[in-house]
């Protein structure tokens, strides 16, 4: 009777785990838990941007659910250097890094929601004109499925350089930049003196394109001495000079042409008439700042 209960309660449970197998088969295993899955779309600039200057960046980052995001999304942005991306609107906070910057889309990015910043990137003001910058935007959430960080390239290109130049009379810097200094343009009646005369680059760009100076030394005075290089004397008080190319971004190139003051000359007494004009270039419009008046001093 034992033996027959045991074999019965045997056989029974052999059903339950033959059985087992081809329910555990059909029963549906629970569903992950709900994800963000982002995109990356860019805007980038669409017209050159000229080497000096910022051309916008708009990153867009969406979420296309089901759920929100739970954590911050880190934003990457690849731009070479030596261009940097200089800020964002709406601001975030930029890390930067040697090829570009990142910055953090806050938790909380609802389903079909998106994050849009216009970023600035500053092409250097070295960058060669009309040439192609690449670059691309990487996202990462760490609730994603995908965690390849959805790179999505784009690419700008630049435009001529721009130069704005200016002219004067000094040997003097001061706070980047050269300035007239009492002193400069003197000298004794019948002493030779060398004349400051300069052409500033205030930018936004390297100077790439050649420059034409037009030069006239003050009354009583006459040229002597060498000419100075890339100039042509074209009477006793004239020169013109053709520069290959202007001075580089925030730097200066000196003419020093050297003249002797009439013997005649009264102390005390001013010689004017001299002048510094530029008079072709292709990078910068007709100013004020392309001509100054200039005069020496007779010590």
């Amino acid at each position: 009777m034992i033996r027959t209960l045991r074999a019965a309660a045997l056989a029974a449970l052999s059903v339950v785990l033959v059985a087992w197998p081809a329910r555990a088969a059909t029963t549906p295993l629970a569903a992950p838990p709900a994800a963000a899955r982002l995109s990356v779309e860019l805007c980038p600039p669409q017209d050159p941007v000229v080497p000096g200057e910022t051309g916008t960046l708009e990153v867009r980052v969406t979420n296309h659910g089901p759920a929100a995001t739970g954590g911050a999304t880190l934003v990457v942005v690849h731009f070479p250097s030596p261009g940097v991306v200089q800020s964002a609107d709406p601001p975030v906070t930029l890390t930067y890094f040697g090829t570009g910057s990142s910055y953090q889309v806050p938790a909380g990015l609802a389903p079909g929601a998106s994050s849009v910043e216009r970023l600035a990137l500053y092409v250097a003001p070295i960058t060669s004109p009309f040439t192609t910058v690449s670059g691309d935007v990487q996202a990462f959430y760490p609730g994603d499925p995908d965690q390849s960080g959805h790179t999505t390239p784009y690419r700008l290109t630049t435009a001529d350089t721009r130069a704005h130049f200016m002219v004067g009379a000094s040997s003097a810097w001061e706070a980047g930049h050269p300035v007239p200094q009492p002193g400069d343009l003197t000298g004794k009646p019948g002493e030779t003196v060398t004349l400051p005369l300069w052409v500033y680059n205030a930018g936004p760009s390297y100077s790439t394109h050649p420059v034409d100076l037009a030069i006239t030394t003050p009354e009583h005075t006459t040229l002597t001495g060498t000419v100075p290089y890339d100039c042509t004397a074209t009477g006793p008080r004239t020169l013109t000079c053709h520069l290959p190319s202007g001075p580089r971004y925030h730097d200066a190139v000196f003419v020093d042409p050297a003249v002797v003051i009439d013997p005649a000359a009264v102390a005390g007494q001013v010689l004017p008439g001299g002048t510094l004009d530029v008079v072709a270039t292709q990078e910068d419009r007709p100013s004020p700042d392309w001509h100054t008046d200039y005069g020496v001093t007779v010590g």
